[in-house]
C-alpha cells in the first residue's frame, strides 16, 4: 500500500473519522477499539475487555488476527451502512518488506518502506485539512512523518520466515507457551521481534506504546504481520501452528459491528482462507537472506549457570550520539573465560545481556548494538558489517506502559559466541580484554525527493527528545 490516496485508504479515513465521533463507551468506537489493546490513562479503568494485548507469547498472532477481523468488520459496516460506500471494502496491508529487482535500496523498495503518503498529509485529497490518518509530532517520529524510509536491516523478515517451528527458543511465534495471555515478558518470537517491534519503533510516538491502535497506521502494520504469518505457513510444508490444547482451545473475545461479544479460539484462527479472506500475495516481501554473521537472540529464562565477566555499575543513558557502554571487568572473573567462549574447541557460550531497557517518553528511534566496533570509525557501524549483533527497541517500555505491562522494562540477550570467534579469526579482536560494546541510533534512509535540506537531515538522523531519557538499566557479559 503506497498510493497516497488509494480508494481503500480514502474509505478507511472516512470511517475512522466516523468512529472517532462515537463515545468511548461505544464498543464500536475508535477509542474503545484502541483500549482493547491498551489504555492511554496512567490509571487503567476497570473494564476487563481493555488492556488485553498479548506480547511476548504464543497468543500474539492469533489474538491480533481476531482483533483485525472484528475491527475490519466494524469499519466495513461504517463504510457500507453510514457512508453508503462499497460492501466489499477490506483492510489494506502496508508491505514495507517488499523488494523490487532483489534490491532493498531500489527507489521502489525505498518507497514501500516510507510511511504511506496518506498518513503523512494533514489534508484530504481535496486539500481540506483534518485528515484523521495524519498524526503530527510527537505522536509520530520526525523521520517517519517526513517520509524517510525505515532501514531494511530493521524490517527484513528473513530470519523469522526461515524459523523451523512456531514455538521453542527464538522461533517464529514465541518460546513462551503458558496457557494465559501475557502483555510483555521479553520472550518475543522472531516475527514479533523483527519486523513487528522495530516497525513500531520506526513510526514512534503513539506506536511505541500499548495504546498504539490510536494511530491509524497500526492496523495496516498488523495486517502485514498477519500476512507474514500466513506466508510462513504457506512457504514450507513443515511449518505448522501449535497443536497443544492450551493454544488451540484458548478463546479470544472481541466485539462485532453491532457491539456484541464474539469469540474465536486459536483453532478457529489458523487459516485466513477459512475466515473468508485472502492476501494479494504470500510470496512478495518475505525477506532476503542477510549476512551469515547476524547474531541470534536467546530466551530470557532457563539459562545454565553463568560466570560474569564484566558489567555496568549503573544505568546507561542513550541519546542522539554513538555511545560506548562502560563495562567494568569483574575482579573474580577468570582471565581466560571470554577467549574460551570464543574458541570453536569449547562448548562455552558468551552472552551479552541488556536489562531494563526503557524510556520516559517515546525516543523516536530504535538503537543498534555492536561488539568490537571502534565508535569513531563510521565503517565499523554498518548494520551489515562484522561488528553488528542486533537491535534495541522500546515498544511497550515507554512511560507508564512499563509499569502496566511487565514492570521492569525490556530485556535483550544476545549470544555473541560465534561473533567473537569470527572477530578473532578476522584479526579484529586479539582475545585480550573486553571488546567494546557500542550503541547507536538507527539511522533512516533518504526522505522523499524534493524534501528541504533541514527536513532531510532531521529524517536521516533520529534525535531522541531530551524528555524521553532512553536508557539501559544494566548490561552484563557472561560466559556459560
Amino acid at each position: 500500500m503506497t498510493d497516497t490516496w488509494d480508494s481503500q485508504l480514502l474509505w478507511y479515513a472516512r470511517a475512522v473519522r466516523k468512529m472517532q465521533e462515537r463515545p468511548e463507551s461505544d464498543p464500536t468506537s475508535w477509542l474503545w477499539q484502541a483500549n482493547i489493546h491498551g489504555e492511554k490513562s496512567e490509571t487503567p479503568g476497570p473494564n476487563p475487555e481493555w488492556n488485553n494485548c498479548p506480547h511476548g507469547g504464543w497468543f500474539f498472532l492469533p489474538w491480533h488476527r481476531a482483533y483485525l477481523l472484528c475491527f475490519e468488520e466494524i469499519v466495513r459496516d461504517v463504510i457500507q451502512n453510514e457512508l453508503r460506500g462499497p460492501d466489499d471494502w477490506a483492510l489494506p496491508y502496508w508491505n514495507y518488506t517488499r523488494v523490487t529487482n532483489g534490491d532493498p535500496d531500489s527507489p521502489e523498495s525505498l518507497e514501500c518502506r516510507r510511511l504511506p503518503g496518506a498518513f503523512r498529509s494533514p489534508d484530504w485529497p481535496d486539500g481540506e485539512g483534518d485528515n484523521p490518518l495524519y498524526l503530527a509530532e510527537p505522536d509520530r517520529s520526525p523521520g517517519a512523518a517526513l517520509g524517510a524510509p525505515v532501514a531494511w536491516t530493521e524490517v527484513n523478515p528473513h530470519r523469522a520466515m526461515q524459523a523451523e517451528q512456531f514455538t521453542g527458543v527464538r522461533q517464529f511465534g514465541s518460546e513462551y507457551t503458558d496457557g494465559h495471555l501475557v502483555h510483555s515478558n521479553g520472550q518475543s518470537g522472531l516475527l514479533e521481534m523483527q519486523p513487528h517491534n522495530l516497525l513500531h519503533g520506526y513510526v514512534g510516538g503513539v506506536m511505541l506504546q500499548f495504546f498504539s491502535p490510536r494511530d491509524p497506521i497500526f492496523w495496516l502494520h498488523h495486517c502485514q504481520i498477519d500476512r507474514l504469518w500466513a506466508a510462513w505457513i504457506a512457504s514450507n510444508s513443515g511449518h505448522k501452528n501449535p497443536t497443544a490444547a492450551d493454544w488451540l482451545g484458548y478463546t479470544h473475545t472481541f466485539r462485532d459491528a453491532q457491539g456484541n461479544k464474539v469469540g474465536f479460539t486459536s483453532k478457529d484462527l489458523q487459516s485466513e482462507e477459512a475466515l473468508g479472506y485472502v492476501y494479494e500475495s504470500l510470496a512478495d516481501g518475505v525477506g532476503l537472506k542477510p549476512p551469515e554473521r547476524l547474531v541470534a537472540m536467546v530466551a530470557a529464562g532457563g539459562d545454565p549457570p553463568a560466570e560474569q565477566v564484566a558489567s555496568t555499575t549503573g544505568p546507561t543513558d542513550l541519546g542522539p550520539d554513538t555511545l560506548t557502554v562502560p563495562l567494568t571487568p569483574e575482579p573474580s572473573a577468570r582471565a581466560g573465560a571470554l577467549p574460551e567462549a570464543a574458541s570453536p574447541d569449547t562448548e562455552a557460550r558468551a552472552i551479552l545481556t541488556m536489562d531494563d531497557v526503557r524510556a520516559d517518553a517515546p525516543p523516536q528511534t530504535n538503537y543498534r548494538v555492536f561488539v568490537g566496533a571502534r565508535p569513531d570509525h563510521e565503517e565499523d557501524l554498518d548494520p551489515e558489517g562484522p561488528y553488528f549483533i542486533g537491535h534495541l527497541h522500546f515498544f511497550g517500555a515507554v512511560g507508564e506502559n512499563t509499569h502496566h505491562h511487565g514492570g521492569s522494562g525490556l530485556s535483550f540477550k544476545f549470544d555473541i559466541t560465534e561473533h567473537l570467534t569470527e572477530l578473532r579469526q578476522l584479526g579484529m579482536w586479539d582475545g585480550e580484554g573486553i571488546p567494546p560494546v557500542v550503541v547507536t541510533p538507527a539511522t533512516l534512509g533518504p526522505p522523499p525527493p524534493g524534501a528541504e535540506a533541514e527536513a532531510a537531515a532531521l529524517a536521516a538522523t533520529p534525535t531522541p527528545p531530551p524528555e524521553s531519557r532512553p536508557r539501559i538499566g544494566s548490561v552484563s557479559l557472561t560466559t556459560t
